[in-house]
């Protein structure tokens, strides 16, 4: 497996994480397929809107009944809390707009998601193993929405 790295304005690397968080109470909420859609909808209209910023990519998401494996790659610069505030906070507002009585009912704190996080960063040796473990998550695979499939040839070969 080979991973090329990105050039940025001033630097040349690549930032790579497995990332797992859950809902808030661990609500088991995604057995809605229409939630489970919305979330993943959301998560890639974060990366459109923040990625040239940030560098960010989701290069693979899971969804499990109440929490979120995903393969990010991001920016020199830009933190990792900032790249989950950003997956966090737009895919809880987007839940909230779309399934109200989810708020009222299960996370009447105002809060869709734990404020924590796991991570664990990866190199090219793992990268494989962690995109085939997050892409198995959740049983039946929904695909990324979005005009284009993340490609992830420039980090394989």
């Amino acid at each position: 497996m080979k991973i090329e790295k990105v050039s940025y304005s001033s630097s040349l690397g690549i930032q790579i994480a497995a990332i797992n968080f859950a809902t808030k109470y661990r609500h088991k909420v995604f057995g809605d397929a229409k939630l489970k859609m919305r979330v993943m909808q959301s998560f890639k209209e974060t990366e459109i809107a923040h990625g040239k910023r940030t560098g960010m990519k989701l290069l693979e998401v899971g969804i499990d009944i109440d929490h979120v494996h995903l393969v990010a790659q991001w920016g020199p610069g830009i933190p990792l809390s900032e790249i989950m505030r950003l997956i966090k906070g737009r895919s809880a507002r987007d839940v909230f707009k779309n399934f109200p009585k989810l708020k009222e009912e299960k996370f009447w704190g105002g809060h869709f998601w734990s404020p924590s996080y796991h991570f664990l960063t990866t190199g090219p040796s793992d990268l494989k193993h962690h995109l085939e473990y997050v892409k198995t998550q959740g049983g039946r695979k929904l695909p990324m929405p979005g005009p284009s499939q993340t490609k992830l040839d420039a980090y394989m070969a």
